[in-house]
């Protein structure tokens, strides 16, 4: 894994990607995505796209890059690894597709359920790594950090009241709209809500570092 972090690494440096979805976010994602995996049948192959995809996802986020360029260095950094092509794609076309903010955007099926693009074969593994930055949603210090970065002039009560605001309407309504689904994902909510609301009255910037050890959760 030492060389996709070092990549990680080097394209947050290239592309000035702060820390709320920096290194650390990369790390953490990847370990819900194998807490996850450690829940699904899925293959090999499956499962090493979807942890991968988990932790490059921000590194062809349009917030910070042009993803198009973006993912033509990813997919330079995964030939240098060896992967086979048809991986490569199917990796990029998850990472590309991930995004919540252009997915909220796409109008519901008549039953009122999500619509996610098609993978195919790789569906599950979409929403392995989708699932996963989602959960790593619930860690209010990155929000936090993100608008300090993006408004610095602001204050920190007003960055605090529009963690609050951000919280109450996007992320503890994963589940009730329906972005949240799989039962290993669902079980790891009110935990993590009551950490989120704990973090947001207190106003805490704790952040756990990532640990595989999530696979056992």
């Amino acid at each position: 894994m030492e060389s996709l972090f070092s990549f990680i690494e080097r394209q947050c440096l290239k592309y000035k990607i702060d820390e709320s979805h920096g290194l650390k976010h990369a790390k953490g994602t990847m370990a819900r995505a194998a807490a996850l995996l450690a829940t699904l049948p899925l293959s090999g192959d499956q499962q090493r796209v979807a942890l991968y995809a988990a932790a490059l996802h921000d590194t062809c986020d349009s917030k910070y890059t042009t993803p198009e360029l973006a993912a033509q260095e990813i997919k330079s950094f995964l030939l240098s690894q060896a992967w086979p092509l048809e991986h490569i794609e199917a990796l990029i076309k998850i990472v590309t597709s991930m995004s919540y903010s252009k997915l909220k955007m796409v109008p519901l099926n008549e039953d009122g359920t999500r619509v996610f693009p098609d993978h195919g074969v790789w569906q599950e593994a979409y929403h392995v790594a989708r699932h996963a930055d989602l959960l790593e949603g619930f860690i209010v210090a990155r929000c936090v950090i993100y608008n300090k970065e993006l408004h610095p002039e602001k204050s920190d009560d007003e960055h605090w009241s529009r963690a609050a605001s951000l919280f109450e309407e996007r992320v503890f309504t994963y589940v009730s709209e329906g972005w949240i689904t799989l039962p290993g994902a669902l079980s790891q909510v009110a935990t993590l809500e009551s950490e989120a609301r704990r973090c947001l009255q207190e106003r805490s910037m704790d952040w756990p570092e990532p640990d595989m050890e999530l696979k056992k959760n």
